[in-house]
C-alpha cells in the first residue's frame, strides 16, 4: 500500500460495507511486512469482512488447514514459502479458494510455466485502499457466480488427506464432482498437467478425472462413462495412439483430443481410422483447451452412452471439421 496511507473515516464510494442479512466473508492476507498485515486487517473489517493474517507461506498453509476461507490476498516474495509455491499448494489439494496475489513485483516467468497457477486478480505495491477493496470485491462477487451450486471448501476433508492428490497411483484418478453432466478423463504424466487440467476444467463445470499413464486410463475408460478423453501420446505403459486403437477397437465412440508437445502425424495418417476430434499442441493457454472441449463436446454431444456398442464411430468429427 502507498507510504503513510491512513483509514479513512468514510469507506470509499462504490464499496459498501457487506450486509449483515448474510454471514461475513473470511479473508487470510499473508504478507511478511507487519504494517501491510496490520493495514490490511484494519481496512477490511471495517468493510465487513472478517479478516486472519499470516506472517509466511508456512503460517498461511497452517491456517488454510485449522479454518475455512472465502479468499486469500498474498504477497509473493516470502520467506519460505513463496506466494506462488503457496497457491501450487492449493491446487494440489483442490481447493477452488480465490487468490488476488498483491506484491511488488509478479513472478511472471512461472505464471507463463504454470498458467494453472494464475491468480483470480493481482495488485502491484505500492496500492491504495480503494484499489485493494474494489479488487476484493470483484473476486469474491465473481466466486460466488462460479460457485453456485459447487460444494464449499471443506479444510477437514484437507487436513485428513480425503483430497485427492495429483501425485496419486495411477490406479486413484484425481476427481472434481460438479453437477455438469460432461465427464472428462485427462491422461498425462506431468503432475502439473493434471493439475491444470482437474482445475482449469472443473471451473466451467465439468466432471474431471485424471490419470497418470495410458494404462491407468484404459483402466478408467473401463469403469466409468466419460464424454470426452484429453490424452498425451508420450505417456507410460500405453501411448495416446495405443490407447485410442484399443478405444476404436472395441467400439467406443469416445471423442479424443490429443494434446502433445509433438503429434504423432506419421501415425495418425497410416491409421485415419482413429480419427481424433482435435489436437492441441504443448505448450497451450487455457482458454485454447476450454475452447477445444468447449467445441468438440458441443459438436459430439449425443445422448448415446460411451460404453454402449456404437454402430459406427466413424461418424465422430475430426480436427479439420472442427477446425480448431
Amino acid at each position: 500500500m502507498k507510504d503513510n496511507q491512513t483509514l479513512p473515516a468514510c469507506e470509499p464510494a462504490g464499496v459498501p460495507l457487506q450486509s449483515q442479512a448474510s454471514p461475513p466473508h473470511r479473508i487470510l492476507v499473508v504478507d511478511d511486512d507487519i504494517s501491510i498485515r496490520q493495514l490490511s486487517i484494519q481496512v477490511l473489517s471495517r468493510s465487513g469482512y472478517e479478516v486472519d493474517a499470516a506472517e509466511d507461506g508456512a503460517a498461511a498453509w497452517e491456517a488454510l488447514g485449522a479454518d475455512r476461507y472465502d479468499l486469500m490476498i498474498t504477497d509473493h516474495n516470502m520467506p519460505g514459502l513463496t506466494g506462488v509455491e503457496l497457491v501450487k499448494k492449493l491446487r494440489s489439494a483442490s481447493m477452488a479458494l480465490p487468490v488476488i496475489m498483491a506484491t511488488g513485483t509478479l513472478p511472471q516467468e512461472e505464471l507463463a510455466r504454470s498458467p494453472w497457477l494464475q491468480p483470480d486478480a493481482t495488485l502491484l505495491k505500492p496500492y491504495t485502499i480503494e484499489e485493494m477493496l474494489r479488487t476484493v470485491k470483484k473476486v469474491l462477487c465473481e466466486a460466488e457466480n462460479s460457485a453456485a451450486g459447487s460444494p464449499p471448501f471443506m479444510h477437514r476433508a484437507m487436513r485428513d488427506n480425503k483430497i485427492a492428490q495429483a501425485g496419486e497411483p495411477a490406479g486413484a484418478p484425481l476427481q472434481c464432482p460438479t453437477n455438469s453432466p460432461h465427464r472428462i478423463l485427462a491422461i498425462d504424466e506431468d503432475s502439473d498437467l493434471r493439475l491444470l487440467y482437474a482445475d482449469a476444467l472443473a471451473r466451467p463445470g465439468y466432471h474431471v478425472d485424471v490419470a497418470e499413464d495410458g494404462a491407468a486410463g484404459w483402466e478408467a475408460i473401463q469403469a466409468n462413462r466419460y464424454n470426452l478423453l484429453i490424452t498425451d501420446n508420450d505417456v507410460p505403459k500405453v501411448s495416446g495412439v495405443e490407447l485410442v486403437r484399443k478405444l476404436r477397437a472395441a467400439r467406443m465412440a469416445l471423442p479424443v483430443v490429443m494434446a502433445a508437445g509433438r503429434l504423432p502425424t506419421e501415425e495418425l495418417a497410416r491409421s485415419p481410422s482413429l480419427q481424433l476430434a482435435a489436437t492441441l499442441l504443448k505448450p497451450f493457454a487455457v482458454e485454447a483447451l476450454l475452447d477445444t472441449v468447449k467445441n468438440v463436446l458441443r459438436a459430439t454431444d449425443s445422448p448415446r452412452e460411451q460404453l454402449e456398442p456404437l454402430p459406427d464411430w466413424r461418424s465422430q468429427p475430426s480436427a479439420e471439421d472442427l477446425r480448431l
